[in-house]
């Protein structure tokens, strides 16, 4: 073979080989959610019910997961989480994903996560998780990490506290590429079920989460410029922002709150 060529040859395939490696390096340098999409999609049905029994059978590719998320998160690899979306998109998944693993912990939890002596105490301020190598507990992962960290009210419409009054469980795992398509879609379902804004005898009822976090939805529109109306009419200024315009409530609505179905939210 002539040797120019050889060597033409050899040059092209090298430089093939770096660009192969270089493509491979760059797709692995983002966090993957897969594992917990196959487990929504499984386990998941389309009202966010969860066959628990079937998935305590089965648990392979979810123990995957959580091992995964046990031990990387942006804190320990913050390279695999470029941009902020891609970091809350990663924690709204952590939290629905260890309460799995929490009501698959009871046995599977046929009854309530709330049980015991002080409602939910146990389950949310006590029992241990891991995520990203610290150990914290789901009220602090949502408290201190989700809510104080994003300041971003959608992630109530997204994050399951596995209950039925909680919002509807999505079967799509979030992720930071489609992540402001994915909260608002969840926050315009949750402000357009009867189960969590309705109106009866003229009085707006709504679900417990807006009275539970009435301060982010309040400090929401107060950093979008609503400095007029009490902290009830921000609320609703808030709802309205995902309602249907020919379903917009009026401001000034006496509020009431729903009762908060506790019981689990399984199939």
């Amino acid at each position: 073979m002539n040797f120019k060529l050889f060597s033409t040859i050899f040059i092209l395939f090298s430089l093939f080989c770096v660009s192969t490696a270089n493509a491979s390096e760059t797709a692995s340098d983002v966090f993957s959610h897969s594992d917990w999409q196959q487990v929504l999609s499984e386990y998941v049905d389309e009202h966010g019910l969860v066959d628990y029994i079937g998935l305590s059978r089965d648990r392979t590719i979810f123990e995957r997961y959580i091992l995964r998320i046990e031990e990387v998160g942006p804190r320990s690899k913050p390279e695999l989480f470029a941009i902020p979306n891609d970091r809350l998109a990663f924690y709204i998944n952590a939290y629905n994903a260890l309460t799995f693993k929490g009501v698959l912990s009871r046995g599977p939890e046929e009854r309530s996560v709330w049980t015991g002596l002080i409602s939910g105490y146990m389950f949310f301020e006590v029992m241990g998780i891991r995520i990203e190598g610290y150990s914290t507990t789901l009220k602090s992962l949502e408290d201190d990490i989700i809510r104080a960290g994003f300041m971003d009210p959608r992630i109530h419409a997204a994050i399951n506290c596995a209950s039925v009054s909680c919002p509807r469980l999505s079967r799509q795992a979030f992720t930071g590429e489609l992540l402001d398509r994915q909260l608002d879609r969840s926050m315009s379902e949750f402000v357009s079920e009867k189960s969590n804004v309705d109106i009866k005898k003229n009085t707006l009822y709504l679900s417990s989460i807006f009275d539970w976090f009435e301060e982010d939805f309040v400090s929401y529109e107060e950093r979008q410029g609503s400095s007029q109306g009490n902290d009830n009419e921000k609320v609703i200024h808030y709802i309205n922002r995902y309602r249907a315009s020919d379903s917009q409530l009026a401001i000034d609505m006496r509020v009431r709150y729903f009762d908060y179905d506790k019981g689990i939210n399984k199939q």
